[in-house]
């Protein structure tokens, strides 16, 4: 029963996951399409958990943020040190900043969660530090609406498949097969 549980849920998945994928196509976002299974990492990464998706939300808003703040810090330092100390200056500079404000002064809040906080940091540096042409299509409001889009993607995958399964198969049996399976020892 589990692998048809499993089967079924993998159906729904790849139908849901490439439909949902066709609006950044449509849009003219295709070279970004990458970005809306970040958000799918992190919830899973959580347990699929839905009381975790604010802080995802919020926290990967201030990652976004503080890449933001992280420029301005490498304009300034630019100014009176070379390129190379700059650029290792001001990430080390910001990271402890975000490290200090998030997780100790801010522990414990709907900001402090530090995977989304690093993943709004780095796919900020990525697409516009690394990859600087990006500027010229996406914002900074952009990429939190991608993640956003991410984000209910990952909430139909997972409350869509196990809607899906626990009309066709039943409750109990569902909630065992979406359980953790024991590993053997060999």
């Amino acid at each position: 029963m589990r692998r048809k549980i499993k089967l079924t849920q993998a159906l729904y998945g790849a139908i849901i996951l490439t439909i949902m994928m066709q609006p950044m196509a449509i849009l003219g976002y295709s070279a970004y399409i990458w970005m809306i299974f970040m958000p799918l990492l992190l919830f899973f990464a959580f347990g699929a958990n839905f009381k975790v998706i604010p802080s995802m939300i919020l926290s990967y808003g201030c990652g976004i943020g503080w890449a933001l703040v992280n420029g301005i810090v490498l304009g300034q330092l630019s100014q009176f040190m070379n390129p190379i100390a700059a650029n290792t200056l001001a990430p080390i500079l910001v990271i402890f900043c975000i490290l200090t404000v998030h997780e100790n002064l801010l522990e414990g809040t709907i900001v402090a969660n530090a995977p989304a906080l690093f993943m709004g940091l780095a796919s900020t540096f990525f697409t516009f530090l690394i990859q600087p042409a990006n500027a010229e299509v996406l914002t900074p409001v952009h990429l939190i609406v991608i993640f956003i889009y991410g984000v209910i993607m990952s909430v139909v995958l997972a409350g869509g498949g196990f809607a899906l399964c626990r009309a066709i198969f039943g409750e109990a049996e569902t909630i065992k097969a979406f359980a953790p399976k024991e590993r053997e020892a060999n």
